[in-house]
């Protein structure tokens, strides 16, 4: 399992030889590419070919008319900038080429400056429209009207929705009036969508409508072109605008092109394969899309269909080919419609940002070739192509100095020579990792990177790159032969692949059982792994143990950027374990759970205080996961001698314990965390009363005894009221008169958290606040009645704490 070829790569720049093997034919082949020397020069000259061939053939279809020069050029000419417009487009309908128009509308400015009216079209932005189940009318599935944020963030790009008029307001979350039409609205507030739903605009009906009801009912929604990101190279401007006749009409002319092509090119240029139904893909396949074309609009399938046409018939070494084929493939990512845009960035989002296929309501479409600025074009996804080939001759460590990044050059390059490993320096395959064809107890390490469980489908995710790969690769390369990724033998918890935790725990054995044989008896199996859940773990380390590794030594280490492709934003984990595992070489001897348990325990609490000390912002995920890798490594090396009561502990039953010991030592810092902000009645309610109803008193009054709080306090606080041996826990409603009874001086913050929460529920909130001193004010607006409110709304989730909190800190404060 090599992935995108890190660990391939490091290797190599050690000098060191490697085995790699996938069973995904996208990454064996980006991987081989990756390490395949190539001549630059040529492959340079292939590039510049190419650009020569076809990269005006592709960008006359991102052109709009720059608002700027079109203005100086209708006062030069004595028009209206909008009869201009007009007799663009009339000309357009009139001309094969739109280039024959463009060069027709070039001037010299008052500067004697030579310009043309037409800009580069960097961004398209489109927005899908449904139409109401009730009346039929076609609704902007508009969430909000804020395209972007201005470039010197001080601003904001907003759209009119009554006009589409686009222009800059000081903010979005509040209401602004458009300079065209003069409607008032909040850009944040006044959108038709909310949630899974979207509200018909006809004021007539407004029906609720759900949003994959309405597509699976009428088919997938139409997409409209409503405004435009440009960048002008005549007058160097930048920016936004709405989209005008001519933007259309260059649409439409290019949806022409590509039905004049489309019967010769699908198939041969543009994938023809089905989406095929999967856990990641069945929500494109809900929204309406049912080919792999589906995700790409017309202009879309002729740009790229014309650049891999191009690619495919040039004349140039194959390799070379390959590398521009890996381009373009990489480029794929930003020119679909399911690419969404970063408002506060000002570019465009990649497809697989979050690790998953999720069709956006206002798709963002790219320009395939590339304008000055942009990002994902292929020119631009070819100049990191050429700077990582150079890398790969001219090796560096990058290290910091005085403050300042610097680089330091290494002697080793990245070649990979494949074939035979024990001849040449790279064995690079595809095949099903199960079974290696090198000999037993051959290789020193084994690095590899299991799949994450159920979090990510790696094959439904590659289909997207295949479906397009194989179209250039299939004649050479039997595994692009098949019409669809192979998964039969990949080792994933999938429902609709009708895989499950047995299906993942006896891949992975295999796996790592071949590993065991191919490694020399004092080598080390590495690999990295995180997950939140414990059952995740405990599938892991089954097949480690299954296998006949013990786990050695885990190392917490950061784990890849919100950006980069990963699992980040599934999990919410932000550390990678590194798992080092040796072989089983002699049967452990017997060691009863309790001996375990303590060693366990004392782990747990040296590694959170170790957290504190050094990583305070820590997620309670992250500290679970750091803890308890390091709790399953003191219990893999005894296993499977571990004993309770004569009987062997099992892996679900050492990983429930270890996960109430990591809880408890959890809770207990949250505890006094919270105690620390607060105050300890506060703290009691918050960790161990606010999400029950009810609770045990004899299971709350040994919990109080263990950290020395008598339980007639929190009896008296009347936060709870005993009935029998259960105890009651009081809402803030219930409580408000025993709140009123108790002395001012007295409260503790859940007390005055609670009391404002009922009397904002009231209305009589501010009534409140006009009787009180301003000594009296301070206390109810102090730090500890602030964090209790924030801790309750992140426990509750209602707004209403999150408006007090408001009022606390603006109205009171003044």
């Amino acid at each position: 399992m090599m992935g995108g070829g890190t660990t391939v790569v490091e290797v190599l720049r050690t000098g060191c030889k490697i085995v790699a093997q996938d069973l995904n034919p996208v990454a064996w082949f980006l991987v081989k590419k990756i390490v395949e020397s190539v001549d630059i020069k040529k492959l340079d000259d292939a590039f510049k070919a190419l650009e020569m061939q076809v990269a005006d053939e592709i960008k006359k279809y991102y052109k709009t008319i720059c608002p700027h020069c079109l203005k100086e050029y209708a006062k030069l000419h004595h028009k209206r900038a909008e009869e201009v417009v007009k007799e663009v487009v009339g000309k357009l309908e009139n001309t094969r080429d739109p280039r024959e128009v463009y060069v027709q509308y070039s001037f010299k400015s008052n500067f004697n400056v030579e310009k043309n009216i037409f800009a580069d079209t960097m961004y398209y932005f489109w927005i899908k429209e449904a139409s109401c189940l009730a009346c039929g009318t076609k609704v902007p599935l508009f969430r909000g009207y804020m395209l972007a944020r201005t470039r010197d963030k001080k601003g904001y790009y907003v759209i009119c929705p009554d006009c589409g008029n686009i222009f800059v307001a000081g903010g979005y979350k509040k209401e602004t009036k458009c300079l065209r039409c003069e409607r008032k609205f909040n850009p944040d507030k006044d959108g038709n969508v909310e949630g899974k739903y979207y509200i018909c605009t006809n004021p007539d009906c407004g029906q609720k409508n759900v949003i994959v009801e309405a597509i699976q009912r009428t088919g997938k929604p139409e997409e409209r072109l409503y405004a435009v990101e440009y960048y002008c190279p005549h007058c160097g401007k930048k920016g936004y605008k709405q989209t005008d006749e001519f933007d259309i009409a260059l649409f439409e002319r290019a949806k022409e092109e590509f039905k004049e092509v489309e019967k010769g090119w699908v198939g041969k240029y543009i994938p023809d394969t089905e989406i095929p139904i999967g856990y990641n893909t069945k929500q494109m396949i809900n929204y309406g899309y049912k080919y792999w074309k589906d995700m790409f609009n017309e202009r879309q399938l002729l740009g790229l269909g014309k650049l891999l046409k191009a690619i495919l018939e040039l004349d140039v070494d194959e390799n070379v080919r390959e590398l521009l084929v890996i381009t373009f493939s990489d480029s794929l990512e930003f020119h679909n419609m399911l690419c969404d845009y970063l408002q506060t960035r000002n570019h465009i989002g990649k497809l697989f940002r979050l690790h998953a296929y999720r069709p956006p309501q206002n798709p963002v479409e790219n320009n395939v070739w590339g304008a000055e600025g942009g990002r994902g074009t292929y020119k631009n996804e070819f100049i990191k192509i050429l700077a990582g080939k150079n890398y790969n001759l001219r090796t560096f460590e990058k290290y910091i100095q005085n403050g300042k990044t610097q680089e330091k050059p290494m002697k080793m390059q990245i070649i990979g020579k494949l074939g035979d490993v024990f001849n040449d320096n790279a064995m690079i395959t595809c095949g099903d990792s199960s079974y290696l064809d090198i000999p037993d107890k051959s290789v020193d390490a084994v690095i590899t990177d299991p799949p994450y469980y159920g979090n990510v489908m790696y094959s439904e995710l590659s289909e997207f790159y295949y479906a397009w790969l194989r179209l250039g690769l299939k004649e050479k390369y039997e595994y692009f032969r098949s019409e669809h990724v192979p998964n039969a033998t990949e080792v994933i918890v999938n429902r609709v692949q009708e895989k499950d935790e047995r299906d993942f725990i006896e891949g992975l054995t295999a796996i790592f059982k071949e590993a065991n044989r191919k490694l020399k008896d004092h080598g080390l199996m590495v690999f990295t792994f995180h997950h939140q859940e414990e059952k995740a773990w405990g599938a892991v380390l089954q097949s480690v143990l299954n296998a006949g590794f013990y786990i050695s030594a885990i190392y917490p280490v950061q784990s890849e950027k919100s950006t980069s492709t990963h699992i980040f934003e599934k999990a919410n984990v932000r550390y990678d374990m590194v798992v080092v595992c040796k072989k089983r070489r002699q049967k452990p001897e017997p060691k009863h759970w309790t001996q375990i348990e303590d060693d366990i325990y004392f782990k747990v609490h040296d590694e959170i205080k170790r957290i504190e000390r050094y990583k305070r912002d820590l997620s309670q995920e992250d500290i679970f996961v750091v803890t308890i890798g390091k709790c399953l490594e003191i219990y893999s090396k005894y296993y499977p001698e571990v004993y309770k009561s004569d009987k062997k502990v099992s892996i679900d039953e050492a990983l429930s314990s270890i996960r109430e010991i990591v809880d408890s030592q959890l809770m207990h810092t949250r505890f006094n965390q919270i105690a620390q902000e607060t105050d300890i009645i506060t703290a009691v309610y918050l960790i161990y009363l606010s999400k029950r109803t009810n609770m045990s008193y004899d299971a709350l009054n040994k919990t109080l005894k263990m950290r020395s709080i008598p339980m007639k306090e929190v009896l008296d606080s009347g936060l709870v009221e005993k009935e029998g041996s259960q105890l009651l826990v009081l809402t803030a409603k219930e409580r408000a008169k025993i709140i009123e009874t108790k002395r001012k001086e007295t409260l503790s913050a859940i007390d005055r958290a609670h009391c404002l929460y009922c009397l904002w529920k009231e209305g009589t909130i501010f009534s409140f606040a006009n009787t009180l001193s301003e000594d009296e004010k301070t206390l109810w607006q102090a730090e500890p009645v602030i964090k209790t409110l924030e801790y309750l709304y992140g426990i509750e989730k209602d707004k209403a704490y999150q408006e007090i909190i408001k009022l606390l800190k603006d109205r009171w404060m003044e």
